[in-house]
């Protein structure tokens, strides 16, 4: 059962001469100067409709939250924006403490509290339907209070506080066995769920997959020689990477996901909503992005490697053991596959040197021995039923492994530097692919290949990318370049350099995971794309008058007035196909009209179903 009453939701408004304290119900709001707004702003600064308040399920903790969109829900932007603790969002989700800046002289801060913390004896704020309320033994509620100057500077000081503290001491009243009833299911180092509640969870997810009939899956996440960082560096170090480590990966997570620390050097994940198995991939991927990056800890500059074991229900297993056993056994394998090739280097070279070189060995024997693969996924037009696109997306297949999963290929190939030989054959044939198709008598198709960050940051990016468009004599607007927001934030002056010669060449460019971290409007503006690809986890948790669908229409409508095309991923069922269209998004793809194909398998599709 969903609890939203046991907390209180606040917003406090403040500008030169005024503030309100209001309590947050509905589960919208609009706000700006115009006064049909819920929530109308005394400034001429703030536009008609500045922003939008949105109350939103989190699964993870079975409350509400409430996220920020600037703008209002057709897709309309504001003209100074909206920045949360400094930084300008497009839309993001408010945590208790949050500021809010409106782009000028308006500020505003969010409280989510508990209401049993709060003691009776302290300030009361009523509901806003009763109109007013105290603070301070001042009255407050939807109607204005002017301030003087001296309260104007001390409310300004406490909106600056972390936490949201009303006059008096809070008083805890949490109960001694309800402490440590917490203090058992949670890590105390990382603050992370432990392996007993990540079970539970998991049980409740596999419960509510056998009727809702949706995939479920589980990661299993390594940390490769983690003991020897203790060794070298010592257990304070060691402690203060796993806190960072966990830090990073609650940024990874859709809405709804679970990270939990199994023990030691592991970390668990929870998927418990997926709509197919590239979901687990796509989250894989993102996991080993983020963590790659070096750590900075005790004036120390650490580069982890991880290895992750993923099984996914109900294909891998039915109940809670069978799935994370076969995860672990997944992980083993991993492990195997990098390690098989022995006596590459004798003992007394470097470990990490020694693994790397192993991995090269057995990635360059795929290349040689041709185990990579290109498959191909169409993207759709619901309204005109046509085929308006293909993505390329490499497979391998070990001889010995069967599939292996692109989450555990593919940083490897980054870390060997495989990863540019293999991205400009995985180009070369899907450009060759793309004529193959044409004269076979096929319309003419824009075809999608993923460029990962390595490839972003290569030299000769732009080179090669000429070379293998002049070479197979494709028309460089039937390519287009998908890339991630983490692929730009690595290096964002890089990026805009790299993109717009890449334009320069004709290429289109895709923003891949829209709508996935900060979804800055900024960078809308300053790279040049041509496509918003709207990340699954929107389109997956999609329902009819959702908070979901109304965030959703508002990226889409965004998209739409920046002139971009928009494609909707991870499209599983006709429910989902007929809120998309309700919202205006033509473009789609996902199971829901095909799979990924061979390509054998792809040219019959566009042979017999250009009309869907």
């Amino acid at each position: 059962m969903v609890n939203f009453q046991a907390g209180s939701h606040i917003l406090v408004i403040e500008d030169e001469k005024y503030r309100r304290t209001i309590t947050l119900e509905d589960s919208t709001y609009s706000m700006g100067r115009h006064k049909s707004n819920s929530i109308a702003i005394n400034s001429k600064q703030v536009s008609r409709k500045h922003a939008t308040l949105i109350r939103r399920l989190n699964t993870k903790t079975n409350t509400y939250s409430y996220w920020i969109l600037d703008g209002d829900l057709e897709g309309n932007k504001s003209v100074n924006g909206i920045f949360v603790n400094g930084e300008k969002c497009l839309v993001k989700e408010l945590k208790n403490g949050d500021l809010i800046n409106f782009g000028c002289n308006v500020n505003a801060s969010y409280h989510c509290t508990n209401a049993n913390q709060v003691s009776d004896t302290l300030i009361t704020i009523n509901r806003l339907r009763n109109g007013v309320g105290t603070l301070h033994g001042q009255t407050i509620g939807e109607s204005t209070t002017a301030l003087k100057d001296n309260e104007v500077t001390a409310f300004k000081s406490s909106l600056r506080t972390a936490n949201w503290t009303l006059t008096g001491t809070l008083h805890d009243k949490t109960s001694a066995k309800e402490t440590i009833r917490e203090e058992a299911f949670r890590d105390f180092l990382t603050d992370l769920p432990n392996r007993t509640l990540f079970n539970e969870y998991l049980s409740i997810a596999l419960s509510n997959a056998k009727r809702n009939q949706n995939l479920v899956g589980v990661i299993l996440l390594n940390i490769d020689s983690f003991k020897n960082i203790n060794d070298a560096f010592g257990y304070p170090v060691g402690d203060q990477l796993l806190k960072c480590c966990a830090e990073r990966l609650n940024t990874c997570f859709r809405s709804g996901d679970i990270v939990a620390r199994w023990g030691g050097d592991e970390f668990a994940v929870l998927l418990p909503k997926m709509a197919s198995p590239e979901d687990a991939n796509k989250i894989s991927l993102r996991i080993l992005d983020v963590l790659k990056q070096p750590f900075e800890i005790s004036g120390q500059n650490l580069q982890l490697k991880v290895k992750l074991g993923t099984a996914i229900y109900p294909q891998e297993g039915r109940d809670a053991k069978a799935l994370v056993q076969q995860a672990a056994e997944n992980l083993r394998c991993y492990r195997e596959s990098i390690e098989h090739v022995s006596n590459l280097q004798d003992s007394g070279s470097d470990p990490k040197a020694a693994q790397l070189s192993k991995a090269k060995v057995i990635l360059s024997q795929a290349i040689a021995q041709e185990e990579f693969s290109v498959y191909y996924q169409p993207q759709i037009n619901i309204t005109t039923g046509e085929v308006q696109g293909m993505e390329a997306l490499l497979r391998w297949k070990h001889p010995r492994y069967g599939q292996v999963s692109p989450s555990k290929f593919i940083p490897l190939a980054e870390e060997t530097d495989l990863i540019i030989p293999i991205g400009q054959w995985v180009l070369k044939t899907a450009c060759l692919q793309n004529l193959a198709w044409q004269q076979l008598g096929l319309p003419a198709l824009p075809i999608s290949v993923n460029l990962s960050p390595k490839q972003l940051q290569h030299p000769d990016i732009i080179k090669m990318v000429s070379q293998v468009l002049d070479n197979t004599g494709l028309d460089p607007q039937l390519l287009e370049l998908e890339i991630t927001e983490s692929a730009i934030m690595q290096n964002t002056e890089l990026a805009g350099q790299v993109l717009k010669k890449l334009k320069q060449l004709g290429v289109h460019i895709s923003m891949d995971d829209f709508g996935i971290g900060c979804s800055s409007l900024g960078y809308l503006k300053q790279y040049p794309f041509h496509t918003l690809k709207i990340a699954q986890s929107f389109v997956q948790e999609l329902k009819e008058d959702s908070q979901d669908a109304a965030m959703l229409s508002a990226l889409i409508a965004l998209g739409r007035g920046l002139n971009l095309r928009v494609v909707a991923e991870g499209v599983e069922t006709e429910q989902q196909v007929d809120l998309l269209r309700r919202l205006h998004c033509e473009e789609m793809q996902g199971y829901r009209f095909s799979q990924p194909l061979q390509a054998e398998e792809a040219s019959r599709f566009l042979a017999f179903n250009s009309i869907i």
